[in-house]
């Protein structure tokens, strides 16, 4: 099988069993398995997050919308990911007020968009490891963490764009990779493996009412907007 179609089968596989892939990616490592390298989880991860890049026309407006719809003005439940709330907030009104024109706009956002996404992968990543590893006990490694991580998030790369749907997104991505992810790679006991996830979950519904997002507007902000600004 090729490299594109073992990414697509993988993707697959965590679509039709999203609790089934952890502990065969288990198995196959405890085999002594290498085919699921880091740079194949980083190659993987670029590749499906090329997909809500390229929507950047087509979610945008409808996540806009949504928003604006709401009887609850809770931008977070229309976006599966904090990236794509940075990036319809701030970056891409940004971008746009210096260009002034929608298709330069999308095309300067897609590799920021991929970036973005990447940067937040490796950061994560990097906590997680911490956590799981020196506070929680577990065994695994820095890559087992980025594996987590990065398959985890199939489901908000694919499907938080659409509207009313990211929170579900949301939920199912931070499900798969805190407690069922880390649990199997890093053999954390499911009691200790749900502990980070339950502080998580509070910290959503905390920030949600008392700010109304877990994404408060940062620094960009003060970055002065062009002359197509609104």
């Amino acid at each position: 099988m090729s490299s594109l179609g073992r990414m697509v089968s993988d993707a697959w596989f965590i679509l039709r069993n999203p609790f089934g892939f952890f502990p065969a990616l288990r198995e196959e490592r405890n085999a002594g398995s290498k085919g699921r390298t880091v740079g194949y989880v980083l190659a993987w991860f670029i590749l499906f997050s090329a997909v809500p890049s390229l929507l950047l026309p087509v979610w945008k407006p409808l996540t806009g919308w949504a928003t604006q719809a709401s009887v609850v003005r809770i931008p977070d439940l229309h976006f599966g990911n904090a990236v794509y709330l940075t990036m319809a907030r701030e970056i891409y009104p940004l971008v746009y007020s210096y260009l002034g024109d929608p298709l330069l706009t999308w095309l300067i956002c897609i590799p920021i968009l991929m970036i973005d996404f990447l940067a937040t992968l490796l950061f994560g990543a990097a906590f997680m490891h911490l956590v799981f590893r020196y506070l929680l006990g577990g065994d695994g490694r820095l890559k087992d963490a980025l594996a987590v991580m990065a398959f985890g998030d199939l489901p908000s790369l694919l499907f938080g764009f659409l509207p009313y749907s990211a929170a579900v997104g949301l939920a199912w991505t931070s499900l798969l990779q805190i407690p069922v992810g880390f649990h199997y790679l890093y053999k954390v006991s499911w009691n200790r493996a749900f502990i980070p996830y339950g502080l998580f979950t509070l910290f959503i519904f905390f920030s949600w009412g008392m700010i109304g997002t877990v994404s408060p507007p940062g620094l960009m902000t003060l970055i002065p907007r062009g002359p197509h600004s609104p």
